[in-house]
């Protein structure tokens, strides 16, 4: 049997005449509002995304996760038994951007349980999220995508340890860089001539019946 290793893995009023002074600060602001369209400043971020699919549990594991060992799937909870020849691990693919953050958690409990994501392209490449007792925890941490487009996700538990559990399992980005977030225009402010370029979002996941897609989050 191998040991475990822990490390390893928000009424109308009159008109008044425009006074010079406030049409010349109008006429400023509708010029700057327009030369920010124009660098494409004045589009928002679109809001962040859940991309794990099926990390909720509300489908067949099958559905986008892809699974070896002995798994009990009860509700929005999965429960993994490893073996003394595997840790019952599933793991999925996901699309990132290059340079961004993400928000990482899960839900977990028993002993030994692992939910990583590697391939991040900064450091090690990996993050871990891990506990060992018998009650559920929430976990979570901030992921740093360095140059990779995809990272692989993966929860398991640990070799010849009794059974694990998981109930959600969430990516939570895209959030950009400073240089996205644009200023609002200000009167007699000349707007910016150019501004640097925001990277675009992943492609959504491909769907099909039954398969669930990335939902928005009110971060």
């Amino acid at each position: 049997m191998r040991s475990p290793r822990p490390g390893s893995r928000p009424g109308p009023r009159h008109a008044r005449a425009a006074s010079p002074l406030g049409a010349a600060l109008g006429v400023l602001l509708l010029a700057g509002t327009a030369a920010l369209a124009a660098n494409g400043a004045a589009t928002a971020q679109p809001a962040p995304l859940d991309w794990i699919k099926n990390g909720d549990f509300r489908y067949p594991l099958a559905l986008g996760w892809n699974c070896q060992g002995e798994f009990v799937q009860t509700g929005q909870t999965v429960e993994g038994r490893p073996s003394g020849t595997d840790y019952a691990g599933c793991t999925q693919s996901v699309t990132v951007v290059p340079g961004t953050r993400y928000q990482f958690s899960a839900y977990m409990s028993g002993p030994y349980t692992f939910v990583t994501i590697s391939g991040t392209g900064t450091g090690t490449g990996e993050v871990t999220l891990w506990d060992s007792g018998p009650a559920m925890k929430s976990l979570a941490t901030t992921l740093q995508i360095g140059d990779s487009q995809q990272v692989t996700v993966t929860f398991h538990g640990w070799y010849g340890q009794a059974p694990y559990q998981v109930s959600r399992v969430q990516m939570i980005g895209p959030m950009y860089p400073n240089e996205c977030e644009f200023p609002t225009p200000t009167p007699g402010v000349p707007a910016p001539t150019s501004t640097k370029p925001c990277m675009p979002r992943p492609t959504t996941p491909p769907t099909g019946p039954g398969v669930p897609t990335p939902t928005p989050t009110g971060l």
